[in-house]
Parts: structure tokens; C-alpha cells; sequence
């Protein structure tokens, strides 16, 4: 297995990680309202859900190919969640009392969290190992 061949495994299994903390947090995004924080309505959040797991998909079956787009969308999402949790939910999680359901949600954020900063990493070395190999 090459150098390049092992970051993009890496891509895949922190996207695959982060799947597992993303797609509960959605549904416990929908369980405490924020959708509507947002202004938008259940229906229009559940499709933005589908279309943020098909992104997510896509950007991993591309890495997976070991394709470039794959690296930089998977980068992309990594910055992303990584900044929605870090600026969205951890002000709330220090404020005094229960963060929503307790450890569990907290649990998923800083799963979230945890998998977003691997996934930016990975994504990175994969896209610099595989500039290096095209130069």
C-alpha cells in the first residue's frame, strides 16, 4: 500500500467516524428545535439532512477513488462541523444546567467535534499526498 493509498484510507475511516456522531446529532438537532432557530421548517431540515448525507457520501466514495474533489469536499465538511460544534454547542454545553438530553447529546458533540479535526487532517495529508505524486 503507498503513502497515498493510506491517507485516503484514513479519509475514509474518519468519514465513516464521523457519520457515526453527524447523523444521531441531526436527529437530536430535530428532537431540541434548532431547525427552527433557523427559520426553517421540518420538512425543509430533513431535506437538508438528505442532502448533507449525500454530500457526506459522495465526498467519501470520491476519496475513497482517491479522487482530488473527495479530499477537498471531505476538508470542506471536516472545517465545517468542526466549527458548527465548536461555535454552536459547546457556548451552550457551559452554560449552567442540562445540555439537552445530558451526556448523550454532549457525548455527540464532542464525537463530532473529536471526528471533525481527524477528518480536516486526513483530508489534508491526502490532498498534499497526492499533489506531491502529480507534480
Amino acid at each position: 500500500m503507498t503513502k497515498h493509498n493510506r491517507h485516503a484510507n484514513l479519509v475514509i475511516w474518519a468519514g465513516l467516524l464521523l457519520s457515526f456522531f453527524a447523523i444521531p446529532h441531526l436527529i437530536d438537532d430535530f428532537l431540541f428545535d434548532i431547525p427552527e432557530e433557523f427559520g426553517l421548517t421540518n420538512q425543509t431540515a430533513q431535506v437538508l439532512a438528505g442532502v448533507f448525507s449525500v454530500v457526506l457520501i459522495l465526498s467519501i466514495v470520491l476519496a475513497a477513488r482517491e479522487h482530488i474533489v473527495g479530499y477537498y469536499a471531505t476538508l470542506f465538511i471536516g472545517i465545517v462541523l468542526f466549527f458548527a460544534g465548536i461555535l454552536k454547542h459547546v457556548p451552550l454545553m457551559i452554560q449552567p444546567g442540562p445540555y439537552w438530553s445530558g451526556c448523550f447529546s454532549e457525548l455527540l458533540i464532542f464525537g463530532l467535534i473529536a471526528t471533525s479535526v481527524f477528518l480536516t487532517i486526513s483530508s489534508f495529508l491526502a490532498i498534499r499526498s497526492s499533489s506531491a505524486t502529480h507534480t
